[in-house]
């Protein structure tokens, strides 16, 4: 009987540590501090100005930029992605919206050929300022795997921070990432209003109460009128496929019935049309774009 000598189980080890287990531990250790940034186009040009700006906002979950495809490794290849993404810019610049909160964006993705789709949307419909946050950011050999949500202005955008948003399991956040959001300042002419991009979890309505909770501490703490944009992942009471978690709680109507958020009246039943998830046979409202109650916004304007 022949056993392999203890001398070549240290080094087949020690090479699995430093080819495998060192880089992905070094990325994500580095990922805390690449958790947010700013990208400003080479094309800055303001639009015209006038003395009351219109504010136009729009919100696309854009799935990785793959398409109805299940798996992100099935989204074609580069030339195929990057057509979809030209879809996505053209439908933006016909909605004219001067502020775009994309969700599930990549920013450096072996399945989509490691291209900054934020950037990349932004140039092509002609956003000047991009705030990226990232949910996920690692490295395993030569594969990474950056995404997370971006905002998307045509207006100057400043003090760009990240919202902690509670995490489905420790196991998860500390191999899978976890869902987070970004605040920012938009810079209007005529006034400046705070934006937040957010992907709330899609594991279990507690977990997206006390993400929609700590998010109204974010707005509630602010001096300046709120926007919240994205994939909230929750659906209000009486709404197709609507939970609510073991308290009887469900997130949409926690920011309905706060002071903050304009509340809404839905006409029911819903159509097709009004539903926004899957893109295929549409189900449920998941993707919301909540807007300052009139109170809170003329008292902070």
């Amino acid at each position: 009987m022949c056993l392999w000598p203890k001398k070549w189980w240290s080094r087949a080890i020690l090479s699995f540590v430093a080819v495998l287990v060192l880089p992905y531990l070094h990325s994500r250790v580095g990922s805390q501090w690449r958790l947010t940034s700013i990208y400003l186009s080479s094309d800055t040009t303001a639009p015209e100005q006038t003395p009351s700006t219109r504010i136009r906002i729009a919100c696309y979950h854009i799935a990785h930029g793959r398409g109805v495809a299940e798996s992100n490794w099935d989204g074609g290849t580069a030339a195929e992605r990057l057509a979809r993404l030209d879809s996505i810019a053209a439908l933006l610049q016909q909605n004219a919206a001067n502020v775009v909160v994309l969700n599930e964006v990549d920013f450096d993705c072996s399945w989509s050929h490691s291209m900054d789709q934020a950037r990349y949307i932004a140039d092509k419909a002609g956003y000047s300022y991009v705030a990226e946050q990232r949910n996920l950011d690692f490295r395993v050999l030569f594969w990474t795997w950056t995404f997370g949500n971006a905002v998307l202005s045509k207006y100057p955008i400043a003090n760009v921070h990240v919202v902690q948003l509670p995490g489905y399991s420790a196991l998860q956040t500390l191999f899978g990432g976890k869902k987070r959001a970004v605040v920012c300042d938009v810079a209007f002419p005529d006034r400046t209003i705070r934006v937040i991009g957010a992907h709330l979890s899609e594991k279990t309505e507690a977990v997206r109460v006390s993400s929609a909770r700590m998010l109204l501490d974010v707005t509630r703490g602010s001096d300046l009128p709120t926007i919240l944009a994205g994939d909230l992942n929750s659906t209000p009471p009486g709404f197709p496929e609507s939970e609510i978690d073991g308290h009887g709680n469900n997130a949409i109507q926690t920011f309905d019935r706060s002071d903050f958020f304009q509340g809404f009246q839905p006409e029911l039943p819903l159509t097709s049309e009004d539903l926004t998830f899957h893109s295929v046979h549409p189900e449920m409202v998941i993707d919301w774009i909540l807007i300052p109650s009139a109170m809170y916004l003329n008292h902070s304007s």
